[in-house]
């Protein structure tokens, strides 16, 4: 059984300013959306993982459509990087392209994502918020302090003024100078005051600061482990659905930092995901192990990489059983998204 949970490829800026030097770039589509570059990552993310995982691929369509199941993120992007990724996956032998895609993409609503994109309203994560911005020596006080420092080089030089900090606009102006040494495009004449060090470490701080206390790991990490908990428990247990074993999950950076955090993988959670990543957790049989199935952990770091490198799961000695991951991982888990969100 393999879940693998990826981020979408390049992407177009969030948002611009009165002087961005790319303002009249030709996007694709527009802003927030998925560039060629993203399509030909996802593509060749597509192609590497079938390196590892074809022999997993039924030659038949519906067989096919039974044993891979692909779920997104509600943006556009991240749609078309879930089919991309499986054009390149499902590739036929003969080299040549599956022109009608065999597995639907099933997209989460935005009112109802709970462990991709994590938008369903949580009165807990805003009050835990809130209480986080009231304590100095939190992490959430100390980034929305270089928030305002970072504000000040800047606010005089984007054109426009800067009146909030930590509701994500100086993230997006971070976000759009790295977009644009992404594709090789000019950046304005002040980035140099705080890209690329400061910038990518506010981009990055800011992803962690979603997963940042026990409460946020437990509501963020934990929607998603809950979700991988339960398809491989079914699947051990033989009651997963059809005969499922393929589950892909297009997602995006701050999903991937969330699950990192939480399980404590601090080294994976140093720098931002790159475009194209992929986190795989792969469920094997093992016949040294007694009733139980063995769970490893893989990372492509990024679209171009054919062989991921495996990642020891924290506190899982291996052969990492299934039942003692479940173990160390219990305070995370939950039943009942809407009671935990009403609780506190």
């Amino acid at each position: 059984m393999v879940l693998a949970m990826f981020r979408h490829g390049a992407r177009s800026p969030l948002q611009s300013f009165p002087t961005d030097p790319n303002v009249n770039y030709p996007w694709l589509y527009g802003k927030e959306e998925l560039q060629p570059l993203g399509f030909e990552q996802m593509y060749q993310l597509g192609q590497n993982m079938r390196l590892r995982y074809k022999f997993f691929i039924p030659d038949d369509t519906i067989a096919m459509k039974r044993s891979i199941y692909a779920i997104s993120s509600c943006l556009q992007r991240c749609i078309d990087s879930a089919q991309a990724f499986l054009t390149g996956f499902l590739k036929t032998s003969n080299s040549s392209m599956i022109r009608r895609q065999p597995v639907p993409i099933n997209v989460i609503p935005p009112d109802q994502d709970t462990f991709i994109r994590q938008n369903k309203t949580c009165e807990k994560v805003k009050h835990i918020m809130a209480q986080e911005m009231t304590n100095n020596a939190s992490f959430l006080s100390a980034l929305n302090r270089e928030a305002e420092a970072l504000k000040k080089l800047i606010s005089s030089e984007v054109g426009t003024p800067i009146t909030s900090t930590m509701d994500t606009v100086m993230w997006m102006i971070c976000d759009s100078l790295e977009v644009y040494n992404t594709f090789g495009l000019k950046q304005p004449s002040w980035a140099y005051k705080i890209y690329p060090d400061r910038a990518r470490a506010f981009l990055q701080g800011f992803l962690i600061s979603y997963s940042s206390t026990p409460e946020l790991k437990h509501i963020r990490g934990g929607a998603i482990l809950s979700e991988y908990l339960k398809k491989m428990k079914a699947k051990r247990d033989g009651t997963l659905r059809y005969s499922q074993r393929m589950f892909f999950y297009s997602g995006h950076d701050v999903t991937q930092v969330n699950l990192f955090n939480s399980l404590g993988m601090k080294k994976q959670t140093l720098q931002r995901p790159e475009l194209g990543s992929a986190i795989v957790f792969e469920l094997h049989k093992n016949k040294d192990l007694w009733m139980d199935w063995e769970l490893r952990m893989f990372h492509y770091e990024n679209s171009s990489v054919q062989t991921p490198t495996e990642l020891a799961i924290p506190n899982c000695p291996e052969p990492c059983k299934l039942t003692t991951f479940e173990q160390t991982v219990k305070h995370l888990l939950f039943d009942d998204y809407d009671e935990l969100c009403s609780t506190w």
